[in-house]
């Protein structure tokens, strides 16, 4: 199957938003889009240099001790994480707060610059402007490399999986990491109890650059940090590739669509995310199939899947187009059995590498296990289902992986109602009693279970200290199920399982709809990012900042699409939890709770809006 055109609306994509073929420019029109390009690139590049300094100071910020290969930044870096230790409470929170601010100032002026860019080169032909717009978001991915810090840990997640497979033979699949307590990378990582949620082929790539990068920590980052940006790099180059061939005049619009977002240069530069390595293998399927390399293509999908396997969502799309376009079923039989013994040798030989087994899909629970809701809303519907169920509003706010410990009252103190001097008391508890904390403490006041009495209330933890579980605990069904934590309640359970088939229904429809109406390439290019949004707002009920980048690769094929506006809103607005992420355990915890709102609520109502003045316009 050839394709002429990925710009041309066909019946089974989604309608194209002031789609046009362009006219030859004037010179004065080429010189004001040319202005457009150099402001914007400049306003940029200067907030890309202001923007590290702002991340540092933001609650979930990490080091990246760039200190270490880059001299220029190593007193800064010592000195900054030294004062940032140091501070807690309130103190804490009002440079989160002030930095915050900052940092949102200049995502402004970032994805102004990004909107109006995109405006400009909008139709335009030119290879000096297409070079230029790659060579310019090559240097905001390199600026963001000498960062002083992160805006995640899972680059050093990445490490402590890389080294437990290439340094010491172990598997990094296991739920037991196989690393010594005093391993520098594993100090750096916060969760350090979880297996690999990555494909084998990750596992062996991170292998090699944790054995490169041994325990020089800045070198090791700078090593995923590189790979990364030569991964977008080589994103951007094959969207280009594509567009050139297909649609020659969106092909400067694509480049900025992708390599000029502040949410690809952000993740990918700064943060080290290994998300932009399976989108190279993504694209690179995309551009095999516009070669007539069909089959190949099938391979470069299985390698992305075998990075992260996010894409095998929309692996059957690719094919269907394919099918559809064979004109015997006899040819459709051939390329399923040379396809798929392609793909079975690609999966065959990196399972084996990596040394990794089934349990390497274990990966997919996080589509249904009951402590997967973050960051999106499914976490506020899920907590609104376990009040619905007969929960309190207390215990249906903490999170399902909470477990409590014991405490003791050195003196006599006012067990209360609710957490302040002045709340109601509910009993006097004497010197000695045993406690259980049952919420995670975000002020000093913490909720607690008085065994004695079945009480549950709040104690100032002035009046607490941490003690050994007593010996009277054995046997007291209460205790038992609150030691276990709420994964096993009934509540829970029946409300994670209401919640997940309604999302996965809805996703599967969206899927039915998506395998319906893609007909030809530039259908599967849409319907793709349909069903990665999808993806987003009904079944991924765990999502961090950076996953909207699967749907911005996409999108950049078909950069004047609806779904594309829309993967363009949801990456501006998703940055909003690296702000309102930092208030948890704080006394504004409430921030923190409602932190799904903006991110995935505000896009929503701004690309409804957009449609509306546009069709209020054209009227």
């Amino acid at each position: 199957m050839s394709l002429t055109s990925l710009d041309r609306p066909t019946s089974s994509s989604v309608a194209p938003a002031g789609d046009f073929r362009p006219a030859p420019s004037a010179p004065g029109v080429d010189r004001r889009r040319w202005t457009v390009v150099v402001l914007a690139a400049g306003a940029s590049l200067v907030a890309y240099v202001l923007l590290p300094a702002q991340v540092l100071d933001l609650a979930w910020a990490q080091p990246s001790y760039a200190g270490e290969v880059f001299p220029w930044v190593e007193l800064l870096t010592r000195e900054w994480f030294d004062a940032r230790d140091a501070l807690e409470g309130d103190a804490g929170v009002e440079r989160h707060t002030a930095a915050a601010v900052r940092f949102l100032l200049l995502l402004l002026v970032l994805f102004t610059a990004y909107g109006l860019t995109l405006r400009a080169v909008a139709g335009r032909r030119s290879t000096a402007l297409e070079a230029a717009v790659f060579g310019i978001g090559a240097l905001f991915l390199a600026l963001q490399t000498t960062g002083r810090a992160m805006l995640s840990d899972d680059l050093f997640a990445y490490v402590v999986y890389g080294r437990i497979f290439a340094l010491f033979g172990g598997n990094p699949y296991s739920p037991v990491l196989e690393l010594d307590p005093g391993d520098p990378y594993l100090q750096l990582w916060k969760v350090n109890d979880a297996a690999s949620w990555y494909g084998p082929l990750w596992t062996l790539m991170s292998g090699g650059l944790a054995w490169l990068g041994d325990e020089r920590i800045g070198l090791t980052v700078l090593l995923f940090r590189g790979t990364a940006v030569a991964a977008c790099l080589a994103t951007a180059a094959l969207i280009w590739g594509c567009l050139r061939r297909a649609a020659p005049h969106r092909a400067a619009q694509g480049l900025v669509f992708f390599l000029w977002n502040p949410l690809v240069v952000l993740e990918t530069g700064l943060s080290g995310h290994n998300d932009a390595v399976m989108l190279a293998f993504l694209l690179l399927g995309i551009w095999l199939h516009l070669h007539g390399r069909r089959a190949l293509a099938v391979a470069a999908l299985s390698l992305s899947v075998l990075v992260k396997f996010v894409t095998v969502l929309i692996l059957p799309l690719y094919l269907l187009v394919v099918l559809r376009h064979l004109p015997t079923w006899r040819g459709r039989l051939r390329y399923l059995l040379v396809s798929g013994a392609g793909a079975v040798l690609t999966v065959a030989l990196l399972f084996g590498l990596a040394r990794s087994g089934p349990q390497v899909l274990a990966a997919g629970s996080a589509g249904a296990g009951v402590r997967y809701y973050t960051n999106n809303v499914h976490e506020l519907l899920f907590r609104g289902l376990r009040v619905w169920l007969g929960e309190d509003v207390e215990s249906a706010a903490v999170p399902v992986y909470f477990r409590g410990w014991w405490v003791a009252t050195h003196a006599s103190a006012a067990l209360r109602a609710s957490p302040e001097p002045s709340g109601e008391v509910l009993e006097r508890v004497a010197p000695g009693a045993a406690l259980f904390v049952v919420a995670p403490q975000a002020t000093d006041w913490a909720r607690v279970y008085d065994p004695n009495s079945g009480r549950t209330g709040y104690l100032h933890e002035s009046a607490l200290v941490v003690t050994e579980r007593p010996a009277t605990a054995e046997g007291d069904p209460v205790l038992a199920r609150l030691e276990a934590g709420s994964e096993s309640s009934p509540s829970v359970l029946q409300a994670n399982t209401w919640l997940r088939l309604v999302t996965w229904g809805a996703f599967g429809a969206v899927s039915l709809l998506a395998a319906w109406r893609t007909a030809d390439l530039r259908g599967f290019l849409v319907w793709s990012t349909v069903v990665m949004l999808a993806l987003y707002w009904l079944v991924g009920g765990y999502i961090w900042p950076w996953y909207p980048i699967w749907s911005l690769a996409l999108a950049a094929l078909v950069p004047t699409s609806l779904p594309a506006r829309l993967a363009a809103v949801l990456s501006a607005t998703v940055l909003s939890l690296y702000v309102t992420g930092g208030y948890q355990g704080t006394a504004h915890e409430w921030i923190y709770t409602y932190r799904s709102l903006p991110a995935f609520v505000l896009p929503l109502v701004l690309f409804l809006l957009s449609l509306g003045v546009g069709r209020l316009g054209r009227a």
